[in-house]
């Protein structure tokens, strides 16, 4: 069996494959990531490892069976095409939840209690924060609200109800798959205004799909609470960015934490762009550039589900973390 990776794979993490993988399957590591490269090897290749693949080389790759998406997203796939080689399964990966949901807590906590707000006053030797009429929230018996209550959602719950006695209300396209004991309440996506309006702390989860872009808008946040915590670690663009900006900029005591947005740098050696809002202005807005995966030595923990469906497709049982086309996810 042949195994393609069309993205850039460090050393360390060739080896860690190597060693994982049983030696009869071939791992090959192109230096030239080019279409066309990679078009040339398409013929023998049984899986692909990578995220963004054209109509040439789908077309060339005839024994394909597997793409495996190396990290969690997949907002980055070509569905209306990969729609046309139904022989082909896809599958994303969740090994970096446990990264993304502690950056998540991080953010809660953070929001909760104004560290930023105040620590940019102290920077200026300013101790008026002190003093002030504006506090902090109490997490302790509050009520999160998990809009996502997936790979990620479900481990933050796991820590705020063993850390901090929250009662947890969920979203979930499945609820049934959660133990009744995890949750107070789970819901699909139908409930979400009641999740919206019961609970102290709303953090979004979701991927973006068709049917999450602008889930989020002037209207679902005139249902929360006015001192409600609002994190945001799935994608910016299941919340209206506009009506994102004005909620904060008119509320005077709710907080936001994001570690997703709606403009991204094309230029990582000039690593500098705006949003379409001047979210930097707001004091209670916490500003995260992404950057929740970038935790110490995460190559080989953040390829956990890819090596576990290569051996299982190498030993002809099913993939997790399957990709449902007409869902995009």
């Amino acid at each position: 069996m042949k195994i393609l990776f069309c993205h850039r794979v460090r050393p360390v993490l060739r080896k860690h494959y190597r060693e994982s993988l049983p030696e009869e399957i071939d791992l090959i590591f192109p230096e030239d990531l080019s279409d066309s490269s990679l078009i040339q090897l398409a013929p023998e290749i049984e899986i692909a490892v990578g995220y963004k693949f054209s109509k040439e080389f789908l077309d060339a790759a005839k024994i394909l069976k597997h793409i495996q998406i190396p990290w969690t997203g997949a907002e980055t796939l070509n569905f209306e095409l990969l729609k046309k080689y139904p022989n082909v399964t896809i599958s994303n990966s969740h090994s970096n939840s446990l990264a993304i949901a502690e950056h998540a807590v991080a953010l809660l906590l953070s929001a909760a209690k104004k560290i930023v707000y105040r620590d940019a006053a102290m920077r200026k030797n300013d101790w008026s924060t002190r003093y002030n009429d504006v506090t902090s929230h109490w997490l302790t018996g509050k009520t999160l609200g998990i809009i996502g209550y997936g790979a990620i959602g479900s481990k933050v719950a796991r820590m705020m109800k063993r850390g901090f006695e929250m009662q947890i209300l969920g979203i979930k396209r499945n609820p049934t798959a959660v133990l009744p004991e995890d949750v107070v309440f789970m819901g699909t996506l139908n409930d979400l205004d009641y999740v919206l309006t019961n609970s102290d702390y709303i953090l979004i989860a979701l991927p973006l799909t068709p049917e999450t872009k602008g889930l989020i808008q002037e209207r679902e946040l005139t249902l929360l609470k006015p001192n409600v915590v609002l994190v945001n670690i799935g994608r910016g663009e299941v919340i209206n960015e506009q009506d994102l900006y004005e909620f904060i900029k008119k509320s005077k005591l709710a907080t936001v934490g994001s570690d997703v947005w709606y403009n991204y740098p094309k230029n990582k050696k000039k690593p500098v762009v705006q949003q379409n809002y001047p979210f930097e202005e707001l004091p209670y807005v916490i500003l995260s550039p992404h950057s929740a995966f970038k935790v110490e030595s995460r190559e080989i923990p953040f390829a956990k589900d890819t090596v576990s469906n290569l051996n299982a497709i190498y030993n002809g049982e099913e993939p997790i973390n399957q990709i449902k086309l007409e869902n995009e996810y």
